[in-house]
């Protein structure tokens, strides 16, 4: 054998080992043609996860899809539901996916892109890009305003508060609530204790405004652990105000408890020999005297 057939000969098994030893080369090799089924077996990738949406959820105009179609990448982008509920698809044209879920519109698409010739066994996967279709608009005092999108079938008004950031269950919070669909005319309010406990609580829709109020405050000074302001409680008293204060210090006395309290004209009244079970109102301000011995 002469050396350039020695040399030809270790090149070409080079390259075959190569090849062998690529993982489902032979499997990945792709069709001749559309709508011929090829002869190797094709593996289907797993499902992909649902991003940002439960695998209920019901998709609707402004949602942003992410559709994958196996092995065909021009079928393959993002997708923009539009205002009649349909995305724009290649070579099929508008489809209607409004109310649908992902699993439904895949399958929807494998159906259509089969039967109309363009793909033999498609693969179709779909996830929610971008949720836009149904949100709840909070503001006020949380620590994330905005929109929260719906992205579960039964999603409550007090999950929605808590991805949004509220205080649940602390204060006197006031919440009100209406439907941007039908306008500020049906707007409700309702406290925040309401809606944690369940009594006001209810499936939240597409559309409502949340808007949350402070929690009305009661200041607390003199011989007390901590003087500042705190959030009324309902039914708060005198002593639980002071409790929350850090309670009274050995240098005072719960004898010789004032308030100032803010009347409707704006004048202030100065109330003497303040009682522990008093009830406090919005804006007092509580104070606790010094013992006289």
């Amino acid at each position: 054998m002469t050396m350039q057939s020695q040399i030809t000969l270790v090149r070409s098994i080079a390259i075959l080992l190569a090849f062998a030893m690529a993982p489902g080369a032979m499997a990945q090799q792709a069709p001749s043609s559309i709508g011929v089924q090829p002869t190797t077996q094709q593996f289907a990738p797993a499902p992909m996860p649902v991003a940002g949406a439960a695998a209920d959820y019901r998709v609707g105009p402004g949602d942003v899809l992410g559709i994958s179609v196996y092995r065909s990448p021009d079928l393959t982008s993002l997708f923009t539901v539009g205002t009649n509920g349909t995305i724009d698809f290649p070579q099929l044209g508008p489809v209607n996916v409004n109310t649908m879920t992902v699993l439904e519109i895949g399958q929807m698409l494998e159906q259509m892109l089969k039967r109309r010739g363009i793909l033999v066994d498609p693969n179709v996967n779909v996830l929610v890009s971008q949720l836009r279709a149904r949100v709840v608009t909070v503001m006020g005092t949380v620590a994330r305003s905005g929109e929260i999108p719906i992205d579960r079938q039964g999603t409550t008004l007090s999950a929605v508060l808590a991805q949004a950031g509220a205080v649940l269950g602390t204060g006197d919070s006031l919440v009100t609530i209406y439907n941007s669909k039908t306008g500020p005319a049906q707007r409700k309010q309702v406290r925040m204790i309401d809606i944690t406990s369940g009594r006001e609580d209810r499936v939240a829709e597409d559309g409502d405004v949340v808007a949350v109020q402070s929690p009305p405050t009661v200041y607390v000074s003199g011989e007390v652990g901590r003087a500042g302001a705190f959030a009324i409680e309902p039914n708060m008293t005198v002593g639980q105000a002071v409790a929350m204060a850090g309670g009274i210090t050995p240098r005072g006395s719960s004898h010789r408890i004032r308030i100032n309290r803010k009347l409707s004209d704006g004048h202030t009244e100065v109330i003497h020999n303040v009682k522990l079970d008093d009830p406090v109102n919005p804006d007092d301000l509580i104070t606790v005297q010094t013992r006289i011995f």
